[in-house]
This record gives structure tokens, sequence and C-alpha cells, in this order.
């Protein structure tokens, strides 16, 4: 009984076993015909039927199907390239949205199928708006609405939106055409913003403006002071041409900012930063009275900021360079040395200037760059500014008294502030007992650039 009972369970395990190979057997076959479908679906699928999906559905695609796509299914040339426009303006409009992954998956599936889409997109879009002939070609039902919509935007005047196609030449053409207008947007940005606050500071003088504590039951003593007390303090500082003080004092309260608006202060400021030295002061201020009434609507202030002027708080500095062959040890090693050195320029307010040219560095020469002044290549002299921003220097050297030196700077602003560049035109020297007259070259000069210096008190 042992023994039937054993060949039995044999017999029956048997049995399963079987039945487990061939449901494994079946599994496997399955899985071998989906796959031998998918592999066999692009070469069944004809090309009309590729052609005619619609835009809509198409299907969101991964980095695999991209990779793997095939671009032979499309035997036609025309409907490859509708195919490739159709893709592309997804994918323009996907960057348009700012889905830029999703844009990269259909660019690189539209040039997949037609490596030259985007110059024909480009093509198209630019003769559609400018009403240009394109052909006997037709195109599909989404590129011909996309054109449309390019059409109506332009006619409309979104000239902007028009001209949004999503290549790196046509973006260089926008910034120039922006950084033309940059320019102009940015000043009448500037006036309109100087004109509301203008009107904001006019409303502050029908108030009446007090000053309160901080803490509560705390005094402040500059509250007791008339406020011709502190114009006059204000005065002080407008003296020694500390305008940094004076526009910082204003940043306190609308009270103190009004008081550092008074037009006394800065019709002083004025008067001695734009003097017309070959005139008497009388004179001098008469003229300036009427540049301000012209060109700057009364407002001294306004005149100071945007008038072109030399600065006198300050050294401007040139940075120069040159190569100098050194001393050859043998036919094998030649040494070239860089020689650095500066030029310092530094004007006062009645018209004269002192000039240095030295291989020591600002930070030994600045604090002690006064006219009395001793070391070679020191000179001393008078500038003169015009209306067109040339200002002309002339000097002379203490060590050969027989020439003078002309230089001629071109003033200029940076990104950094205004009036804080010298920018070479030509420098001579002229022979004064011949009268003969010597271009020096300006190959390893730079230009001037401004520094201030916080010891420099400026003398009217």
């Amino acid at each position: 009984m042992k023994n039937l009972d054993s060949s039995s369970n044999v017999e029956i395990s048997n049995n399963d076993l079987d039945e487990f190979r061939k449901q494994w057997k079946a599994e496997i076959s399955q899985q071998k015909n989906k796959k031998e479908q998918i592999t066999q679906e692009p070469s069944v699928t004809s090309p009309s039927k590729v052609s005619a999906q619609p835009l809509e559905h198409l299907k969101e695609t991964e980095e695999e199907e991209i990779n793997n796509f095939i671009p032979e299914a499309y035997e036609n040339e025309e409907i490859k390239r509708n195919k490739a426009l159709e893709i592309y303006v997804m994918a323009v409009t996907k960057e348009q949205e700012g889905n830029l992954s999703e844009a990269l998956k259909y660019y690189r599936r539209a040039l997949k199928i037609d490596s030259h889409v985007d110059n024909l997109y480009r093509k198209y879009v630019q003769n559609t708006l400018t009403d240009q002939k394109i052909g006997s070609l037709e195109f599909s039902k989404i590129f011909s609405e996309h054109l449309e919509e390019h059409r109506e935007d332009y006619v409309n005047g979104n000239k902007n939106n028009s001209n949004s196609i999503t290549h790196q030449d046509d973006i260089k053409r926008r910034d120039r055409r922006g950084s033309r207008s940059k320019s102009q947007n940015s000043e009448s940005k500037k006036h309109d913003d100087e004109d509301q606050l203008t009107t904001l500071i006019e409303s502050f003088k029908d108030m009446q403006l007090t000053l309160e504590p901080l803490i509560p039951y705390n005094p402040i003593h500059i509250a007791k002071l008339p406020n011709e007390s502190i114009i006059s303090i204000l005065e002080q500082l407008v003296m020694v041409g500390d305008i940094t003080s004076l526009e910082r004092f204003g940043l306190v309260c609308k009270k103190f900012l009004l008081l550092s608006r008074e037009p006394s202060l800065w019709k002083y400021l004025c008067e001695k930063a734009y003097r017309y030295i070959n005139l008497e002061c009388n004179e001098s201020n008469k003229l300036l009275a009427k540049d301000v009434e012209l060109l700057y609507a009364n407002d001294w202030r306004r005149m100071y900021i945007e008038r072109p002027r030399i600065r006198l708080d300050g050294v401007y500095i040139s940075t120069c360079h040159y190569l100098r062959p050194g001393a050859a040890e043998n036919a094998w090693h030649q040494p070239i040395h860089l020689i650095t050195y500066y030029r310092y320029l530094r004007f006062y307010s009645d018209g004269t200037c002192i000039l240095l040219l030295t291989t020591t560095e600002p930070i030994n020469i600045v604090k002690h760059f006064t006219p009395e002044y001793k070391s070679k290549g020191f000179m001393k002299g008078t500038w003169r500014l015009n209306d067109d921003q040339i200002l002309t220097i002339s000097a002379t050297d203490r060590e050969s008294p027989k020439f003078t030196f002309c230089l001629s700077f071109d003033l200029k602003s940076t990104s950094i502030g205004k009036n804080n560049k010298l920018a070479w035109i030509v420098y001579t020297s002229i022979n004064n007992q011949t009268d003969e007259y010597t271009e020096i070259g300006l190959r390893n000069e730079k230009n001037y650039l401004f520094s201030k210096v916080k010891s420099y008190s400026i003398i009217w």
C-alpha cells in the first residue's frame, strides 16, 4: 500500500509540472507576439494614415520614443515636410507657454523628420508677414492656421508677438531693436518718474510737517530749530561740496526732504560748478539763470544732475601697460617685462589742474596729490569744458618750460556713475620758441577713470 501511494503522488506531481510548463510557454509566446506587433507598426502604417493624424492627438513622447523615432515612414516629401512643420508648431507653442522640456522633445522630433524644418518655418512665417508669395505649396491645416494667426497679429499691430520665432537669429534681431529703443524708453520712464516725484514733493509743501519721535516721549532736539537754521547748516555742506550728505539728509523724513531740495542750495552749487571762468561772477550767474530757465524748467537741482561737469571731489586715474624686452642670458631665453605706469589728473574749481606721470601706485600718491607736490613728471595747467563735452587742458612741466602740452578728452559717463570717464582725443606738445606742434602717440595710453577721495574738500 505504501508503494502504491508513493507512485500515485509522483504521477500527480509530474502532471502539475507539465501544466505549469504549458502555461509558462503560452505566456512567453504571447509576449513575443506583442513585441513583434509593436516593431512592425511603423512599417505597416501607411504614410497617408500617419499624415492624417491631427497634431492634437500626438502622444507625449518620452526620451526613448524620440530616439527610436523612424522618419523613413514618411516617403512622400510633401507629407514629410507638413508633418515636420506641424510638430515644430507644437514645439513653438510649448516654448511660448514656458514648457521648455516638452518643447525640446517636439523640436528634436521635428528635426529628426526634416533637419531643415527650422529654416522652412522662419522662411514661411516671414514671407507671410511681408505678404510675399510662398509658391504653389499646400500646407496642413494646423500650419496654415498658425500662419494665419501670425498674419492677424501683424495686421493688428502686435509686431512683437509676430516676431516671436524661437530662433537665435530672430532673438538677436529683437535684441538689436530693443537696444535702440531701450535708451529712449529708459529716458522717458526716468522723466515720468521725476514728474511724479516732483508732484509728490509739491504736495508735501501744503502739509503741516512736524518731527515726531520714533520712541514716544523721547525729545527731538533738532525739532526746536527753525527751517532757516537747518538750511544754514546745509549750506555749510554745500560749500565744501558734500552733496552725498545733503542727499542722505533728505532721506530721513518728508520735512528733511523738502529742506534738502531748497533751490538756493542747488543754485549755489550750479553757480560754482558751471561758472564761466572768463567772465565776471555776475555775468556768469546771469547766463546760468538763462540756461536753467530754458533747458531745465527753473530746476537748479535737475541742472546739477543732468548737465555734464568735471568731478572735483576726487582724481582721474589712467592705468597703462606696455611690454619691454629684457636682457637675454642666452639665445634660448628672452625675457619680456610688463611695465605699468599711471597718469593722475586732478581738477580745481578755479580752472586749474595738476597732472602726474609716474610708476607709483595710487595708494601712495592720492593722499599727497596737491599743487605743492614735487616729483618728476609733475605738471600744472588750466582746463576748460565746452558745450560739446570736450575737455581741453594746457599744461607745462617745470623741468622743461619751453614746451606746452595740450590734451583733449571727451567727457563721458559709465554704468558706475556720471562724468567719471575721460576718453583720449589728441595729445600734442608745442615748442614755445618755434611754435612747432608735435603729436604724441596714444598707443599705450588708456582712458582716465574717476576715483572719489574722501579726504579731498572742494574749495569754490
